[in-house]
């Protein structure tokens, strides 16, 4: 019984985090702070923040905004799955079991690079044909009680995936950031209005 529970549990987190989480303005520092404290094995190169306001607001209003969660994209840029928390280990432990057939439905890869920089550098994302399979990791900084299963599963993820990488894997793994940015350097009145709309919603 307890074993259903944990699986119900992690099936329907990403949904309910995001109702349960508050939102507030991050930084590089924030970022490196509880990667660090955390003890997060990501890779620096790999973490990505959204680039600016508007791209936020483009990506709060399709389903590519959910925490956690991994999106697959083909080299062709073609949104292949996303992946859920029961099956990522084993997806990502072996390609073949990744689905092949694009989404038709679903925006392309494109959609989220060009709305993306590096949390500390600034640069924006533009290589998004080079790889046989992007991974976009979307995180966010929780807490609370649910705080030690998201960092084991972030954990989990992001290893798998260097080893497929280690391995010779030609594949890009994304650490995407989802929340608001100092970096977009909005004014008072506007981080006021921004958090009381995430926050609301």
């Amino acid at each position: 019984m307890k074993k259903i529970t944990y699986l119900f549990f992690l099936l329907t987190f990403s949904v309910f985090s995001q109702s349960q989480y508050v939102y507030n303005f991050k930084n590089s520092d924030s970022l490196d702070s509880y990667i660090q404290k955390n003890n997060l094995v990501f890779h620096p190169e790999d973490v990505y923040i959204t680039k600016d306001f508007e791209s936020f607001k483009a990506h709060t209003q399709t389903s590519f905004f959910a925490s956690p969660i991994i999106f697959v994209f083909n080299k062709e840029g073609k949104y292949l799955e996303s992946i859920d928390n029961i099956s990522a280990e084993r997806k990502l432990s072996n390609f073949k079991r990744i689905r092949k057939k694009p989404d038709k439905d679903q925006l392309s890869i494109e959609f989220l690079t060009e709305k993306i920089a590096h949390y500390k550098s600034g640069e924006v994302y533009n290589d998004a044909h080079s790889y046989t399979y992007t991974f976009v990791i979307n995180w966010m900084l929780v807490s609370g009680e649910q705080k030690p299963i998201i960092i084991k599963l972030l954990n989990e993820w992001y290893s798998v995936l260097l080893r497929q990488k280690k391995a010779g894997e030609n594949i890009k793994i994304i650490l995407l950031n989802i929340e608001p940015q100092d970096h977009w350097g909005l004014s008072q009145t506007w981080r006021e209005y921004v958090l009381e709309n995430l926050n609301r919603s």
